[in-house]
C-alpha cells in the first residue's frame, strides 16, 4: 500500500494535467486528485486514451465505528452518454475498478479480490451542480455499495481568470461501514488549473479535496 502511495504522489507531481469538474478530460491528458478526511481518503491519478475513456489507479481508505476496508485498484472509466446545450452539461459515466481491499473488523482483518462498478450521473451549468454516484461492492458476503448525492449553486459567474466559488451539501453513506449518512456542507473554488474544496460535515470532520494543473 505504500509503495503505492509514493508510486500515486510521484504522478501527481510529474504530469501536466487540465482540470475540469468531470472526471475525465481530453486526450492524453491526465488528471490526479485527493481527498482527506476523517473517515474516508483516497489519492488517485488517471490518464484518458480518448475524449470518451481513461485508465487509472486509487488508493483509498473508509473506515466506521467497527469496519476499515484499504483498498487499491486500477479502474477503467467511459462516458456512457453527454448531452451539450448552451448553458448546461450532462454526463453519465461508467467506472468499473478491480483491485485487491483489506476489510479489518475489530482485531480481525481479510485480502479480498474486487470488481466494482459505479453509475455516475451529474448535471451543471454555470451555476448549478448536481451528481448522483452509485457504487457496487460486494466482497467477503458483505455488502459495502457506496451511494453519494451531491448539489450546489455558484454565488455568481465568473471569467476564466477570477475565482468561482460554490456552495455544495454532499451526503455519502457506504453499507456495513457507515452506521448513518455522512452530511458535508462544502466550499468549492476553480481558478484556472485549481480546483478546491473545503468542508466540515456535521460532526465537525474536516475534508479537502483538491485537483491541480501542474
Amino acid at each position: 500500500m505504500n509503495k503505492g502511495i509514493l508510486f500515486l504522489i510521484t504522478l501527481l507531481i510529474s504530469h501536466k494535467t487540465v482540470i475540469h469538474a468531470a472526471p475525465m478530460n481530453f486526450k492524453d491528458s491526465v488528471t490526479s486528485m485527493t481527498t482527506i478526511s476523517k473517515n474516508y481518503s483516497y489519492l488517485e491519478s488517471s490518464y484518458a486514451i480518448s475524449s470518451k475513456e481513461s485508465f487509472g489507479i486509487n488508493i483509498n481508505e473508509n473506515k466506521g465505528d467497527t469496519y476499515k476496508l484499504k483498498a487499491g485498484e486500477f479502474f477503467y472509466l467511459r462516458r456512457l452518454m453527454r448531452v451539450n446545450k448552451i448553458n448546461s452539461q450532462t454526463n453519465l459515466w461508467l467506472f468499473t475498478g478491480a483491485g485487491m481491499v483489506n476489510v479489518k473488523k475489530n482485531i480481525k482483518d481479510d485480502d479480498y479480490l474486487y470488481l466494482s462498478p459505479t453509475l455516475q450521473f451529474d448535471y451543471e451549468t454555470k451555476r448549478i451542480f448536481s451528481l448522483i454516484s452509485q457504487q457496487i461492492m460486494r466482497v467477503g458476503n458483505q455488502n459495502f455499495d457506496t451511494t453519494k448525492i451531491e448539489g450546489g449553486v455558484s454565488f455568481y459567474e465568473t471569467t476564466f481568470n477570477e475565482t468561482q466559488p460554490w456552495i455544495l451539501l454532499k451526503t455519502r453513506k457506504t453499507k456495513t461501514v457507515d452506521s448513518k449518512t455522512e452530511y458535508t456542507p462544502t466550499l468549492r473554488f476553480i481558478n484556472k488549473s485549481l480546483f478546491g474544496e473545503v468542508g466540515v460535515n456535521l460532526d465537525g470532520d474536516p475534508s479537502f479535496h483538491l485537483m491541480y494543473t501542474f
